[in-house]
């Protein structure tokens, strides 16, 4: 799944070039030009389907989050295409007001992984 983690990182960062990590949403606050950044993660990875004791299939979720100052719809399509046209399928599923009245956007993205041995 490593390749798959390569992969969304490389399409998030065609999008906010630099402002892409991995798991992590740690803003300076002597940074007043932080905004908008992602953070994507796999959150779990767990087995679906077993033949002779062994995971067959796995199904692995990665979660990007859009974190924003303000409501941009414009940045929400773009990150929105770019998923959709890697082949990507994709779900929305949150969106909240931060403390400090940024935004964050969460996307989920589900994945089978099939083990043939």
């Amino acid at each position: 799944m490593q390749i798959v983690l390569e992969r969304i990182f490389q399409l998030i960062d065609g999008i906010l070039p630099g402002k892409a990590s991995y798991g992590t949403n740690i803003v300076e606050q002597s940074n007043l030009n932080v905004y908008p950044f992602i953070v994507y993660q796999e959150i779990s990875d767990r087995a679906i389907t077993y033949a002779d004791n062994y995971a067959t299939v796995r199904l692995v979720t990665y979660q990007i989050t859009l974190v924003t100052e303000n409501k941009d719809i414009l940045l929400e399509e773009r990150l929105e295409e770019a998923l959709y046209l890697s082949g990507y399928s994709y779900q929305m599923i949150t969106e909240y007001l931060n403390d400090d009245n940024s935004i964050n956007r969460v996307y989920e993205i589900k994945m089978e992984e099939i083990k043939n041995e």
